[in-house]
């Protein structure tokens, strides 16, 4: 078919459409099914009116460049499907405006095809359903409101499904908030996971005056407050610094009354840009107000009912009937997790020396900074017998060990006049893919508690089933060494770094080294895979740093000779944003100039950001540390990128020199050596143990080592013999 006839084709085909589209006012777009990326080639004015696009930023894009953040990848899937199969489908989807603001489009997709011609279009019918979609949202969240509250969910949880409601339908950065009125006239912060913790710490406790932020006007006028710019809004004049921090532009407030049509706290909206409602988005936000009104008023009368059957009255905490019926509800979720038996040392002295009423006001007083402390939503806190809080929590078993020290840090508990430090032993029983039972849970939980309270101190024992043998040791260990560095128990070893013909020591490697009390000694290459995975590992290499410092500062103080240190840093280290500002504050600090540390990269460092990796050896050298790239060769892509890192030093890795013997790495090894002098590097084998290894070393032009036939690593007592 001649071009120009399909063009003549299109057109009418086109000009037909256009008519159509005026006529109905129904936005819509027209696919090019034939060609590449099925652009679009025609939207109707309707279309560009609701998107906010002109025709000319649309013709020829495919429709991706409306999506966003909130878009269903699996939706737009399905579509994609439709359109590919030529077939009629209508689906709805969050999409973006060239504002930046989501709205519900529903699309229609219809295949348009002239047969005789062999000419197929897709034909797109678009309409705005935000007014429907906000309707339902309320309509939803009322519905599951009372499923909620019959199953006896939290305010905080049901508060938080309002404000997630409420964010969806707006540009992404807004962030909703529900705040309440205490008794005091204080405002007390209901709801609003999005906003960071500085913002509550802020402005929880503040005065509900009319001066007092956006919410503040709102509750003390009882009416809608819109602010446009924070910045300069009287109405934020002490708090400009902190939205400021936190990139808060434009704030819109309504007040939450009650059944007397008093005002009782406020629901609020946040804008990372000058944001001003249009007329449907206000009526929303004020629709929310009565829905968020009816979830507090159901779910204080819920309260009432379920305090009696599910609420210890001495601690105020949720009772062990409460804690039960819960947890099995919580597992149908087929979740990893835990649950925590905790006990406090100090119990039974208090009640002895006092009774049984300031024992329930230490259990009360623990259970207030349990319930305060940053765990997961999908988590349980109760009373389960005179001296023990029960704690259920769904969370991946890595996160395990952070969340039982996030709890083990309480602050002193005021009993009598009294202040407390408390001795908390836990029994930690793991929900795991092999138990998920919740009578057995609570036995196992109940015996490792237990075992726990054997041991002096504060003390966490895991019940220990045999299917799990390997994730409870690398729990125990990750346990210990979080205890461990914090009574700096972690060692530091040196082993030098020698001259091969002579022996003469050049410079050092400090190595780390722990002998835990509870599980005797761990070897490096167990605790530091541990460490990294469980976040600990930038705090581990931290406390190395530290104490080859005050080593090189005791030598510096007494007149010694210094030599330089390597100091083996791992990759999530190396690229932390405070990685280089802490080495040059603490060298600072101790007043040892930066040549003597070396800082030990492993060479799978440029896998992950060749072109970062390389920025931060730039930023060493030019504070003055050295770098040297360990365990060299056994990566994949060594000689590609070496010529890009500005290192020092290449150490050759302890499995080529201990098979030297091997042709094949007798010839890696000479390769090695020779690239290392052709771009001006020192080279260090490492883990030379025989006579024969240093003789072929030697012979190949290696001037420097490391390992047992020279030095084993060594206590930096034992450093300063030498």
């Amino acid at each position: 078919m001649p071009t120009y006839q399909l063009r003549k084709e299109k057109r009418i085909i086109i000009e037909w459409l256009r008519r159509l589209g005026v006529e109905f006012q129904t936005g819509f777009v027209v696919l090019n099914h034939d060609a590449e990326d099925t652009p679009i080639i025609y939207a109707n004015q309707a279309f560009c009116e609701m998107s906010g696009f002109s025709e000319d930023e649309i013709v020829g894009f495919n429709g991706r460049f409306m999506h966003g953040s909130k878009t269903d990848p699996e939706v737009v899937r399905k579509i994609r499907d439709c359109i590919d199969a030529r077939t009629a489908c209508t689906y709805e989807i969050i999409n973006y405006r060239k504002d930046g603001s989501p709205f519900w489009n529903e699309i229609t997709v219809q295949p348009i095809s002239i047969q005789e011609k062999g000419v197929t279009f897709t034909l797109m019918l678009q309409r705005d359903i935000t007014d429907r979609k906000r309707t339902e949202a309320l309509i939803k969240l009322q519905q599951e409101t009372y499923n909620d509250i019959e199953k006896g969910y939290m305010l905080s949880v049901l508060l938080q499904k309002a404000c997630m409601a409420v964010e969806s339908f707006f540009q992404d950065g807004a962030k909703c908030t529900v705040m309440l009125v205490d008794e005091n006239d204080r405002f007390r912060i209901a709801a609003g996971n999005s906003m960071p913790k500085e913002f509550h710490e802020a402005v929880d406790g503040v005065l509900a005056e009319e001066t007092a932020v956006t919410c503040g006007a709102a509750f003390y006028r009882d009416e809608t407050v819109v602010v446009e710019d924070i910045t300069i809004d009287p109405l934020w004049k002490n708090h400009q610094q902190l939205a400021e921090t936190l990139g808060l532009v434009s704030s819109w407030s309504v007040p939450i009354h009650d059944l007397e049509g008093k005002p009782i706290g406020t629901f609020g909206i946040y804008f990372p840009a000058r944001t001003l409602p249009a007329p449907k988005e206000l009526e929303f936000i004020e629709q929310m107000a009565p829905a968020v009104a009816l979830i507090i008023k159901y779910s204080q009368q819920q309260a009432d009912i379920l305090a009696l059957a599910y609420t210890d009255k001495e601690s105020n905490l949720p009772n062990r009937n409460y804690f039960i019926n819960e947890i099995k509800e919580l597992l149908k979720e087929q979740k990893e997790g835990f649950i925590a038996f905790i006990s406090a040392d100090e119990y039974v002295k208090v009640v002895d020396q006092y009774g049984h009423r300031a024992g329930d006001s230490l259990v009360r007083e623990v259970g207030k900074r349990f319930l305060r402390a940053k765990l997961p939503s999908d988590h349980v806190i109760a009373r389960f017998s005179d001296s023990t809080i029960a704690l259920f929590c769904l969370t991946p078993l890595g996160k395990v060990p952070d969340y039982l020290e996030l709890l083990a840090q309480l602050d002193p508990v005021s009993i009598q006049d009294m202040e407390l430090f408390l001795t908390l032993k836990m029994g930690v029983a793991l929900i795991t893919p092999n138990q998920q039972n919740a009578d057995e849970l609570i036995r196992h939980a109940d015996s490792a508690l237990s075992k726990a309270k054997l041991r002096a101190g504060e003390s966490i024992c895991y019940y220990e089933n045999e299917h799990d043998e390997s994730m409870m040791k690398d729990l125990r260990i990750a346990n210990e060494l979080t205890a461990a560095i914090k009574r700096e128990e972690v060692d530091v070893y040196l082993q030098p770094k020698v001259e091969l013909k002579t022996g003469k020591i050049l410079s050092f490697e400090a190595l780390a080294r722990w002998s835990s009390p509870e599980l005797g000694v761990i070897a490096p290459d167990v605790f530091i895979p541990v460490a990294e995975k469980n976040g600990k590992i930038r705090v581990l290499e931290q406390v190395v740093l530290k104490r080859v410092l005050t080593w090189l500062k005791k030598r510096q103080d007494q007149g010694l000779e210094l030599s330089q240190v390597a100091i083996n840093i791992s990759t999530d280290h190396f690229f932390h944003h405070s990685f280089i500002p802490y080495l040059v504050d603490k060298t600072a600090e101790y007043g040892i100039e930066p040549k003597w540390l070396q800082l030990e990269i492993t060479e799978r460092i440029g896998f992950v950001d060749i072109d970062t990796a390389y920025k931060v050896f730039r930023q060493l050298n030019n504070y003055g540390f050295t770098s040297s790239l360990d365990d060299f060769g056994t990566g994949y892509s060594s000689l590609s990128y070496l010529q890009k890192l500005p290192v020092t030093e290449i150490k050759i890795d302890r499995s080529f020199i201990s098979n030297m013997q091997e042709p094949q790495t007798l010839a890696i090894v000479r390769t090695i050596v020779q690239l290392a002098e052709n771009l001006n590097m020192r080279v260090v084998a490492e883990g030379i143990e025989t006579e024969e290894q240093r003789r072929i070393l030697i012979a190949l032009g290696c001037r420097i080592g490391q390992g047992y036939f020279y030095y084993r690593p060594m206590s930096l007592d034992e450093a300063n013999l030498l």
